[in-house]
């Protein structure tokens, strides 16, 4: 018998574009199952399904406003967007998948309202949930955006109460939440056993920065969706025309970090070498 297709929501935006296409390579790369892939465009309010025209997510401006990062609440519109029938899985956009997602997406989640890897980033405690990659049992799991916020905004808790699914939240919201192997969503880290490597530090993230411990996995993967078509010239220049990523991304990650010296030096050459790009890919 066929199994279910796996049905997937990553939470992007533009300034996320290569990574959450290098992203969906990793995970058609290691599957052979169906997958159903909804990309949440927080810069759009918007839902774009597989190769689908968008449409605007049920999302209120009210709440959008108060996202994090573009698409840090969308996850939790997931059962809605489902229809509460069925199962799905959440995912940053900035990471990479090592493993068949379909192991993932059918771990029993018995009578959970969702799975998330106990101990948000930066909790040794493990008293905080990452809800970074998250399997949803969207039959039992409901989500009132309006009420947390109206809570949210009477002092009950905080934004980073519902982020990170505190005790403090829970509280008002007790979900039952079953643990999520943490080889599913590794903060930073790779060896062996690792399903998905998550890029969490903002400001080290291998298309930012040079030299990342992990950054030749992303680059292979970023290398790899480039030559299968899954990642594009002008997907490359909106990125680098929009400063979302290091003008030498194309140079990879290793290499020295410009002395202060040579920063003037090295901006002119990456400017030089940005047009020779916009030149070669722009159409005339």
């Amino acid at each position: 018998m066929d199994k279910e297709v796996v049905k997937i929501f990553i939470g992007s935006g533009e300034a996320s574009l290569l990574e959450r296409k290098v992203l969906i390579y990793s995970l058609r790369k290691h599957t052979k199952r169906d997958l159903d892939l909804y990309v949440f465009n927080g810069t759009h309010n918007a839902i774009e399904r597989n190769n689908e025209p968008p449409v605007l997510a049920p999302m209120s401006l009210r709440v959008k406003y108060h996202n994090a990062t573009e698409f840090s609440l969308y996850r939790f519109i997931i059962p809605e967007v489902c229809k509460h029938q069925g199962r799905a899985i959440f995912l940053d956009s900035d990471m990479v998948c090592f493993d068949d997602i379909g192991k993932l997406y059918d771990t029993p989640t018995d009578n959970f309202d969702f799975l998330a890897r106990p101990g948000a980033l930066g909790d040794s405690k493990n008293e905080t949930w990452g809800l970074s990659a998250m399997l949803i049992n969207c039959a039992t799991c409901r989500f009132d955006l309006e009420e947390i916020f109206d809570e949210i905004d009477a002092g009950l808790y905080t934004y980073q109460d519902l982020a990170r699914m505190s005790q403090v939240f829970q509280r008002y919201h007790p979900y039952k939440i079953g643990e999520l192997d943490k080889r599913w969503n590794m903060f930073d880290q790779y060896d062996a056993d690792t399903g998905i490597i998550h890029y969490t530090q903002l400001y080290t993230q291998p298309w930012k920065y040079r030299n990342h411990p992990y950054g030749e996995i992303w680059f292979q993967y970023f290398n790899e969706a480039r030559n299968a078509g899954y990642v594009t010239d002008e997907d490359i220049h909106k990125t680098l025309i929009r400063a979302y990523a290091r003008l030498d991304l194309l140079e990879g990650n290793s290499g020295p970090a410009p002395q202060h010296g040579r920063k003037r030096k090295m901006r002119r050459i990456l400017k030089k070498k940005l047009r020779k790009l916009q030149e070669k890919i722009l159409p005339q």
